[in-house]
């Protein structure tokens, strides 16, 4: 299961969604959480759809893309999502999750509820197409995820 540092951040509800919160103010390079899962297997047919198998996409860190099939992290089985595993997307990020290491850590001075978040299009070591979906940034300049 992921761990995350409960003292520095919450998951609050944005809409529908939820995503990660300052808890506090954070100062730079302080570690928020740590992602972790199991490895799994999909299968990619040749129009680049992933078969999820009932698994939730969303929750996926890729590691490595082949002709068929794609290696990625998810949750562990039986445990329920928390913390870090809701930290979102943005192309102006205030974290990093480096790919070789799944440590996310603040990359500037994060105030107390302002959301926390890193930019997928770093963090996966391969791609699956999909344009992001920041607000407020032109189509030509959205990050491929």
């Amino acid at each position: 299961m992921s761990w995350t540092d409960f003292d520095v951040a919450e998951v609050l509800s944005v809409g529908d969604e939820r995503g990660l919160f300052a808890r506090r103010d954070v100062p730079e390079s302080v570690v928020v959480g740590v992602f972790d899962g199991t490895v799994e297997v999909f299968s990619v047919d040749a129009n680049g759809q992933v078969d999820w198998r009932a698994h939730d996409g969303a929750m996926s860190i890729h590691l490595k893309l082949t002709a068929d099939r794609l290696f990625t992290i998810m949750p562990i089985p039986g445990t329920t999502p928390d913390g870090i595993d809701f930290i979102n997307h943005s192309c102006k990020p205030n974290c990093r999750a480096d790919a070789g290491t799944l440590v996310v850590e603040t990359t500037r001075f994060v105030a107390k509820g302002e959301q926390l978040t890193i930019n997928y299009h770093r963090m996966d070591l391969i791609k699956l197409g999909r344009p992001c979906w920041c607000a407020n940034v032109p189509d030509d300049e959205r990050c491929i995820l």
